[in-house]
């Protein structure tokens, strides 16, 4: 062995083989420090020596195997302060160094539980306090001292264990030595101190047991009393081992009726009770023999008996509840299932009655869970899975000398403090044999060692020695999948940039929100037990604890952020720290926050423009109903004056036949024939407007010749242009056009354009008929002046009633000559517009559709 020195760089060498036994090879396979100043040196052919490095000696302290073949030391271990784990080709060696003594570990052939090979390479502890081995052919090998508490006891063909699985009855006598009792080889007497078993099977000689199916047991001063099935009752001689009587159901008054024997009890004054398939019997010492008890009904299973401090015999039955008497008072009480009342027994099946240190009563049933007497014998407490029992079928209850209660169902072992009735459960994931156990099968040593029996065998433990977790696991998501395939940081880079072990924050797509989320808690005492609880913020309420499964379900999120926050505890002791991974659902693009604001955008929008509609809405009804109110005064007006107005034109026109005959009235008649001609022609207007107003103006289609029509037209108001001193211009084609329309409203129309054009041109007038050219759906004028350009945004409000622009305020006119003509083209199904200009030129077109009219067409001379 060598020893670096830094600072010279140099080694300086020890010999750990000098005083030993000669060997061929001096290899050391392994060093460790043993804490105190001191080197284990692990050997290849001279086992394990300790090297103290202050004197530079060393000493032997394992060099052979039991066989005295030298031992092979492949690793070394420190387990705690004085323990170290030795790995060897022999097994494991455990060395206490306050004792000096050491423990082989090795391959046992029957035992399930041992090394898987002897031949161990490495060994190594994990953060737990596991021990993990590493065999050359049996593969890797964990041990945990926290459940190695379990001692097991199971049948393995040897000589020295027990004969059977399905451990029924454990008592012990006098001596300390405990008796097995099982349903499927017999009778076993264990020695705690030696371990040694005996094994006692039925023969078919009057001194072994009668039966192998063992039911009830019971120790009186050097004799064992043995319940077996449908086989009547042993009485063993302690000493001897040998069945001294046996007793058999019969027709004698003093023997029992039925062999099935299921429970014994001794009271305290010594009298011993027998509970068999359909009675309780009391025994008669003096017969010897048994008597039916008188104070438990007939004909009923007894299943379990007991006696309570206050010297109360409980017998619990199979089917009729719980009994119990007093000898010496006579006093009795039956306590059964009650669906009305609360306050009863859970269920009538009862497997084994217990009283603990309080004098509660502990009843254990089959099917409904455990339930508690109270001191008063009053209250019924009942503790089911709802409590967090793994099962309802409870077998046997104990208490440990902590005042913790013990209980065995048909899925584990539950540690019940009564004080807060938490609850911790153990199953074979933490060292039992396996999770059923037997009908009302348990024993409390003097050392406050606790026996239990099931159907795989017995164990043994005393709770004062639990190494209880004081550490909870770190826990880990291991996987993420999306709509069942998992990301992976090739394949879904988008979604996945990192491993999701170390991942914080994940963004899915809307369409992509279904997935499942798979963890785990890096402790491998017991994994089945380990629970979780998980919170998905956005979704739950409240934690929701999952036990075993490790996958959660998420179906069809709706877009938002959410918080998954995962925790991991061992026995009810939760972790300090927790896994959140933060989870993104984008919504779809018409649900992202712009779209909203375009949608709050377009709401506001179309809020202002139906607000602005209904004010508009509001003043156009105001404005037609002025306009209504206006033009019913006009027309009112203009029927009342349109009739003094033909009274008056009458003697004008007489007067007019006059002005040669009186030349001085000429001047006079003139004006007054003028103005009672506008007169009326306003008149006439206004009641023409109001009747297309009103629909009521009718139209009488006939065949015009509209370019005669039109020709007149323009004839009337050649004057009137010449006078203004006008370029007047009239087209009309060669070819007459005949339509289909109203002549008079025709008429109305040409006449009150004619007269726009006129009245307000500034040097010329032009006036076009266009007739249909190639096979056009519509006849077309136009009618252009030179006057005051009327700008493009009033080309709709000149048609309205009254409006008149502010440069032809000048002009004479009444407002209502476009108004009325649009309103008799429209009768048409034709338009009247005003079309743009870019040459300067107010161009007021007139279109009347085809399908209203026949056009014909007559060639005539220019």
């Amino acid at each position: 062995m060598q020893k670096f020195n830094p600072e010279k760089n140099s080694f300086t060498a020890y010999n750990v083989f000098s005083h030993s036994l000669p060997v061929v090879t001096r290899w050391i396979q392994k060093i460790h420090s043993n804490g105190h100043n001191g080197i284990f040196v692990g050997t290849s052919s001279q086992g394990i020596k300790k090297f103290d490095i202050a004197s530079a000696s060393y000493k032997d302290i394992l060099t052979f195997n039991p066989d005295k073949t030298t031992i092979y030391v492949r690793d070394i271990e420190r387990y705690s302060e004085n323990e170290y784990w030795i790995a060897t080709e022999s097994g494991i060696f455990i060395f206490n160094s306050l004792t000096g003594k050491f423990i082989n570990l090795k391959k046992k052939f029957l035992d399930p539980y041992s090394l898987s090979d002897n031949a161990v390479y490495d060994i190594f502890k994990d953060r737990e306090g596991g021990m993990w081995a590493g065999t050359y052919f049996g593969g890797i090998n964990y041990y945990s001292k926290q459940y190695a508490s379990f001692q097991k006891y199971f049948p393995d063909n040897s000589g020295n264990s027990i004969s059977g699985s399905a451990v029924r009855e454990i008592c012990a006598d006098h001596n300390g030595n405990l008796w097995i009792g099982t349903e499927d080889a017999g009778l076993n007497k264990l020695n705690p101190l030696t371990g040694a078993i005996t094994q006692y099977k039925p023969s078919g000689e009057s001194s072994n047991i009668a039966y192998f199916n063992i039911h009830g047991l019971l120790v009186s001063g050097n004799n064992l009393w043995i319940g077996a099935f449908e086989h009547g009752l042993d009485v063993i001689d302690i000493p001897s081992g040998k069945v001294k009587t046996h007793y058999s159901a019969g027709p004698g008054k003093k023997e029992i009726k039925n062999n099935f024997v299921i429970s014994l009890l001794q009271t305290t004054s010594g009298e011993i009770y027998a509970g068999t398939g359909t009675t309780l019997y009391k025994f008669d010492k003096k017969s010897p023999g048994f008597d039916p008890a008188a104070d438990i009904p007939q004909h009923i299973f007894i299943s379990s008996l007991l006696e309570d401090r206050e010297k109360n015999v409980w017998v619990g039955t199979h089917g009729s509840g719980v009994f119990y008497f007093n000898p010496a008072t006579k006093k009795t009480k039956h306590f059964d299932k009650n669906i009305s009342d609360q306050n009863s027994l859970t269920n009538n099946i009862i497997n084994a009655i217990y009283e603990d240190s309080q004098q509660n009563i502990w009843i254990s049933t089959d099917g409904g869970g455990l339930c508690k007497l109270n001191k008063d014998r009053k209250i019924f407490t009942s503790y089911t899975t709802k409590n967090g029992f793994p099962s309802n079928f409870i077998f046997k209850v104990l208490e440990d000398n902590g005042g913790q209660i013990w209980v065995t169902t048909s899925r584990g072992l539950v540690n019940l403090n009564p004080q807060n009735n938490r609850v911790i459960v153990y199953t074979k994931n933490n060292g039992l044999l396996n999770d059923q156990f037997n009908y009302n099968s348990g024993y409390k040593d003097t050392s406050g060692a606790l026996y239990f029996g099931s159907t795989k065998g017995m164990i043994r433990f005393n709770p004062g020695d639990f190494l209880q977790t004081i550490i909870a696991p770190p826990v880990f998501i291991t996987s993420f999948q999306v709509e069942n395939k998992e990301l992976t940081v090739d394949e879904d880079s988008s979604l996945c940039k990192q491993s999701i072990i170390y991942t914080n924050k994940i963004t899915l797509p809307y369409n992509r929100s279904s997935f499942n989320i798979n963890f785990a808690a890096l402790s491998f005492i017991s994994p089945e037990m380990t629970e979780y609880k998980y919170f998905m913020e956005g979704i739950d309420k409240d934690w929701t604890i999952v036990k075993p499964n490790r996958t959660i379900y998420f179906t069809n999120l709706a877009p938002g952020k959410y918080v998954f926050t995962l925790n991991a505890g061992i026995n009810g002791i939760w972790g300090n720290t927790v896994k959140q991974l933060t989870i993104h659902i984008t919504p779809p693009f018409w649900a992202t926050w712009w779209a909203w604001m375009l949608y709050i955008f377009f709401a506001v929008a179309l809020c202002y423009y139906l607000l602005r509609t209904y004010h508009i809405i509001i003043e156009d009804k105001k404005e037609k109903e002025i306009y209504e109110a206006k033009i019913d005064f006009f027309t009112n007006v203009a029927h009342e004056i349109r009739t003094p107005l033909t009274l008056i034109k009458g003697p004008v026109e007489n007067l007019r036949e006059k002005m040669d005959e009186l030349p001085s009235i000429k001047e006079d008649v003139i004006v007054m024939e003028r103005n009672t001609n506008r007169l009326i022609a306003l008149v006439t207007q206004i009641l023409d407007f109001r009747k297309t107003e009103t629909k009521s103006f009718i139209i009488d289609f006939v065949k015009v010749n509209i370019s005669e029509l039109f020709r007149e037209a323009a004839l009337n108001f050649s004057t009137l242009a010449k006078k203004r001193k006008l370029e007047y211009s009239i087209n009309i084609p060669p070819a007459e056009v005949y339509v289909y329309a109203d002549e008079e409203a025709l008429t109305k129309i040409f006449s009150n354009l004619f007269n726009n054009a006129v009245i307000y041109a500034g040097k010329k007038v032009q006036v076009s008929l266009l007739p249909p050219q190639n096979n056009e759906q519509e006849l077309t004028i136009e009618f252009a002046n030179d006057g005051n350009a009327i700008p493009q945004e009033m080309k709709e409000k000149i048609f309205e009633p009254f409006y008149r622009l502010k440069e032809a305020n000048k002009q004479q006119g009444t407002g209502i000559g476009l108004a009325l003509a649009k309103s008799l083209t429209e009768l048409h199904k034709g338009k009247l517009y005003l079309k743009y200009s870019t040459k300067g030129m107010n161009i007021f077109v007139f279109c009347l559709p085809a399908k209203n009219m026949e056009i014909l067409q007559k060639k005539q001379p220019n």
